[in-house]
């Protein structure tokens, strides 16, 4: 019977305990390669294998919680293209049963045109510090008779142009794939993406097919693409120095899986539950278990954690990107701060660790007691701008009830709360308004929660209001799109990547001037001292083509297994 992970063994040992393989960490990476090596009679031994966890849970960046008995997803959400029958994503076998679904339908609101007052707010808060922002609108009055009701403007896109607007979205983004794979790396790593949207010209073609009053709107539309990479356009709104743009091109010059970029109904944290149960079963990982230093100077490895000192032969490092630049920073700036790793990595492996960006992705969730969304006058709102069809990816039929019928799948409108950015016909941009993409999770989950992503600089900003804060921008923002207030949500959760200290972000990214992909393949060189001991790499930042997403994870733990089983086979013989 599959274990309790709260029964899971977190206990300090009295003395250092040596081990054959250690794996730093139990998300997806750590878990994939301790289960891959488990499959082995050898590593079934005792004390050939051990997983150590800062957290109280597995998963890593995957994970959960539960606000008013309705399940969040608190991380990962998303398999970035399931794959065709010639090369499938590996995620969708673990757990084939599991229920996944393109978001397709969707609508849009377009942004206030300049000196348009009348969807702006004055925004009153109640003395008491827990309670929630009030709202009052300018130029729409308080109370409203059924007929001002009707004739109240929302900023609703109608359904045809909405279409054109979402298909100059993604014909964008498959324009920079082309550009980038058919551009040299040099090049690459050395044009902003901003410069590469403008050299498709895909902008500039929409221009032409949509109303001059929707133009602010498809300027700022590329914003998304920060949602999707967790990294800036620009370097105003980066998490680096001031003096390194945002990401390159090199973000897209990269050979993933094909195939629809579906939405996990259930959530990740089945699928870490599946490739870790034999593991939790065996009471292979350990809880509660930071690690302090790893000592690699000789063998056995020495790795002191807070519950303890473990000894290992061999030590996998599993540990997020933005962990390991915490550490580098800390321990440059002070002399006080003890190194995570002594010897020194190799300078190649430092240079890696300080080139790559590891950026920051949100979600907002607002809980409500019930889909306001599905019901009027709301629901005739969005069927103006209704696109597309929802339609079931994954195994299950479609659920009348969530298909799409009453409410779209996501929709999109803009905020000018949050910073943004703006690209005009010319190429030039201006700071602006910030789009914001809303998952209707009523569609998706079954419960009634509106999920809001927020990146980068805004997303660190947003990490430090309180939550009934950060729902109250939202709150506005909706009334604004509506031109009539909402019911208020009867609870807000933020998630804080950036603050988290076991991720420091979200995942990584390329860095315009600054990134390789040579970064990322530096890490897959395991590092041998002179005894012969081991210390390697895995994790999203260390995949070249899969980075950033939960099956890149996934396949850098199996690549490390592999090789680590392959090496025992040479050496037995």
């Amino acid at each position: 019977m599959l274990k309790s992970l709260a029964t899971m063994t977190t206990a300090t040992p009295r003395e250092a305990k040596h081990y054959g393989t250690i794996v730093l960490g139990a998300g997806m990476a750590g878990v994939s390669c301790a289960a891959r090596l488990y499959e082995q009679p050898r590593f079934q031994d005792k004390q050939s294998l051990l997983v150590l966890e800062a957290r109280d849970r597995i998963g890593g960046r995957v994970g959960s919680v539960y606000v008013n008995g309705n399940r969040l997803d608190t991380g990962a959400n998303w398999i970035h293209g399931i794959g065709t029958n010639d090369a499938s994503n590996p995620l969708v076998q673990i757990l084939p049963h599991k229920r996944y679904r393109e978001l397709s339908s969707r609508v849009a609101f377009r942004a206030p045109v300049a000196g348009d007052n009348n969807h702006r707010q004055d925004v009153v808060t109640s003395e008491g510090s827990g309670d929630w922002v009030k709202v009052e609108r300018n130029n729409m009055g308080s109370d409203f008779s059924q007929e001002q009701e009707t004739q109240r403007s929302d900023l609703v896109i109608p359904s045809d142009i909405a279409a054109t607007l979402n298909g100059a979205l993604w014909g964008m983004i498959g324009s920079l794939h082309e550009l980038a794979t058919s551009t040299d790396a040099t090049e690459a790593k050395k044009t902003t993406i901003l410069q590469a949207i403008h050299k498709t010209g895909a902008l500039r073609d929409a221009r032409k097919e949509i109303p001059s009053d929707l133009h602010r709107s498809l300027g700022a539309i590329p914003q998304f693409i920060e949602n999707m990479e967790a990294a800036p356009l620009v370097a105003q709104s980066a998490e680096h120095s001031e003096d390194q743009l945002g990401m390159s091109l090199l973000e897209y010059a990269i050979d993933d899986f094909d195939g629809e970029q579906v939405f996990l109904q259930d959530g990740y944290t089945a699928v870490i539950d599946e490739v870790a149960k034999h593991l939790i079963d065996a009471d292979v990982v350990k809880l509660n278990t930071e690690v302090k230093h790893v000592d690699w100077s000789e063998k056995p490895i020495v790795v002191k954690t807070t519950s303890g000192t473990y000894l290992a032969d061999r030590v996998v490092c599993t540990l997020p990107l933005g962990v390991l630049q915490k550490h580098h920073q800390r321990s440059r700036s002070s002399s006080l701060e003890p190194a995570l790793f002594r010897p020194e990595l190799p300078r190649d492996m430092r240079q890696a660790i300080t080139s790559l960006g590891f950026g920051t992705l949100d979600k907002i969730f607002l809980v409500y007691k019930h889909p306001w969304w599905t019901e009027e006058p709301f629901r005739s709102i969005f069927k103006k701008g209704f696109s597309g069809e929802s339609r079931m990816s994954g195994t299950e039929e479609s659920n009348p009830e969530s298909d799409g019928s009453v409410a779209p799948d996501s929709f999109t409108g803009f905020t000018d709360e949050l910073a943004g950015i703006e690209i005009h016909e010319d190429g030039s941009t201006s700071s602006g308004i910030r789009l914001l993409s809303v998952i209707n999770l009523q569609n998706l989950t079954g419960f009634p929660v509106l999920s809001v992503f927020v990146s980068c600089a805004n997303a660190t900003h947003i990490e430090s209001l309180r939550d009934d804060q950060a729902g109250a921008l939202l709150h506005r923002a909706l009334t604004s799109w509506l031109a009539r207030e909402p019911p208020k949500p009867d609870a807000v959760h933020v998630t804080r990547w950036a603050q988290d200290q076991y991720s420091r972000g979200s995942y990584s990214h390329m860095i315009t001037g600054v990134s390789e992909t040579g970064h990322r393949e530096i890490f897959q060189q395991p590092l041998v001292n002179k005894q012969g001991a081991e210390l390697r790499f895995a994790g999203e930042h260390t995949s070249r083509d899969h980075f950033a997403t939960v099956h890149g994870a996934l396949i850098s733990g199996w690549r490390e297994a592999d090789d680590i089983l392959q090496r025992i086979g040479k050496d037995a013989q």
